[in-house]
């Protein structure tokens, strides 16, 4: 199984998403914004996508038109985050949808029911 990237130009939320999904098992990948993610997801193929809204270089909504139009990215399971209201991210085609703030509790539940429970490192 691919890592979980997370795509997030918060390092603070970064660090704690990746050092909490490590902790459940789950190996992780991260990047500060989405032309950096697609490049990581050019050299291996992520089992999940934890994408930000809203970031510089490369937002959310374009990072996700980029993987709908690469066959090898199309399928890859999207969960976007924003604290932006529900109405202006809900309508994009996202796997699952993350308001922020969210419990860990509620994370870990999403990656589970998406990618599986985690496998040993």
């Amino acid at each position: 199984m691919g890592p979980i990237l997370i795509v997030d130009d918060e390092f603070g939320i970064v660090e704690a998403l990746a050092d909490f999904l490590q902790d459940e098992g789950y190996r992780t990948e991260t990047a500060p914004n989405g032309r950096q993610a697609l490049e990581k997801m050019a050299l291996e193929r992520p089992a999940l996508v934890l994408l930000d809204y809203m970031m510089p270089v490369m937002n959310g909504p374009a990072v996700l038109e980029s993987m709908k139009s690469d066959p090898l990215l199309r399928d890859v399971p999207v969960v976007l985050m924003s604290a932006s209201p529900p109405k202006s991210w809900r309508h994009l085609p996202a796997t699952a949808f993350l308001p922020k703030p969210f419990g860990l509790a509620q994370l870990i539940e999403l990656v589970q029911r998406t990618v599986g429970p985690s496998r040993p490192l």
